[in-house]
């Protein structure tokens, strides 16, 4: 089975960096489409943590995991 996770990570308003993942993106999922999400939830100001609210867009990759199942015997 494989899964796709798209993980953002944005820079803090405290000079760090914050990254959320989202699981079981849609396989159609476009650029333009992240770098919107990104932006929408900067100007909203939607996650803050110890490192400050974000404020930035440092970088987005999509990650996949290949999980083979292996019969026990």
């Amino acid at each position: 089975m494989e899964t796709k996770t798209l993980q953002m990570v944005f820079r803090t308003s405290q000079g760090g960096t914050m990254s959320i993942s989202v699981p079981d993106i849609r396989e159609d999922i476009t650029a333009l489409q992240v770098n919107d999400t990104m932006n929408t939830l900067i100007t909203k100001g939607a996650f803050a943590n110890e490192k400050g609210i974000i404020v930035d867009k440092d970088a987005a990759k999509i990650i996949t995991q290949t999980t083979t199942e292996i019969t026990m015997m």
